[in-house]
């Protein structure tokens, strides 16, 4: 698997009830997965065109990668590095499933790794969204 350097894009796709009414910060539950799933911008050019929009998660989450995703702090522990939180972040093409509409993939790609709050707040603290 290809590792995706910092400054790319992912995007992670979520229903948009997920967003409390009135509320525009991401909530951190949509970044739990150990394998988060996600598209790379570089092969996913148009990510509204996405079969997980069409049904039904029309919210697409602009993953912004970088060093703090990559390496969490511990804000409890003056910002020190934990290396059981580390994500590898890397590109995991699928191939084509019979009667599996999310397959083929070769924009699906993985952050890898606990997710501790630490963690899901880098990853919501470096993301856009939009509704489509």
């Amino acid at each position: 698997m290809l590792e995706i350097a910092n400054g790319e894009i992912l995007y992670r796709y979520a229903n948009p009830n997920v967003l409390p009414s009135g509320q525009s910060e991401l909530p951190t539950a949509i970044f739990n997965d150990s394998e988060l799933s996600c598209d790379w911008k570089a092969l996913q050019p148009a990510p509204e065109s996405s079969i997980h929009v069409i049904q039904g998660k029309n919210m697409v989450v602009g993953i912004h990668i970088c060093d703090a995703i990559r390496n969490p702090k511990n804000p409890k522990s003056n910002g020190e590095l934990v290396d059981a939180w580390k994500q590898n972040i890397v590109h995991n093409p699928l191939e084509e499933i019979q009667n599996d509409p999310y397959t083929p993939n070769q924009a699906h790609s993985l952050i890898q790794g606990k997710k501790k709050a630490a963690v899901v707040c880098a990853i919501r603290d470096n993301s856009t969204y939009s509704i489509f």
